[in-house]
């Protein structure tokens, strides 16, 4: 059985222009959030363009999967717009921040290793 990588959902409405989209990828592209984040109203304090091209929009307070959800790079827009200053982060390359109104940091990643 061949399987299916879902790399976008559903297509949905936003509170947000066309024109006010930064992204070079779709706002439907999956990106991974968290739980503290969507839910809870958690800051984004760490965000991640990896080096397969998904993004991760995190809080930086909980790194266990139960924690994770997956989203619309949309919403995670929406429910801070300030990441859309991150859009140009090239991949492989992340950043975080110390507070909601703190500047961002930049860095690449660590080449990820094809070793077990």
């Amino acid at each position: 059985m061949e399987q299916t990588v879902v790399d976008q959902v559903d297509e949905h409405d936003h509170r947000f222009s066309k024109k006010e989209w930064p992204f070079s990828d779709l706002p439907n592209s999956v990106a991974i959030s968290t739980r503290q984040v969507i839910r809870d109203g958690y800051p984004v304090l760490r965000v991640s363009h990896d080096f397969d091209g998904d993004w991760q929009v995190l809080c930086g307070t909980t790194t266990d999967v139960k924690d994770a959800l997956i989203v619309c790079l949309g919403c995670a827009f929406q429910r801070d717009p300030s990441i859309g200053s991150l859009a140009d982060m090239p991949r492989g390359w992340t950043a975080w921040r110390e507070s909601a109104t703190a500047l961002w940091t930049r860095e690449p990643k660590e080449a990820e290793s094809d070793e077990e």
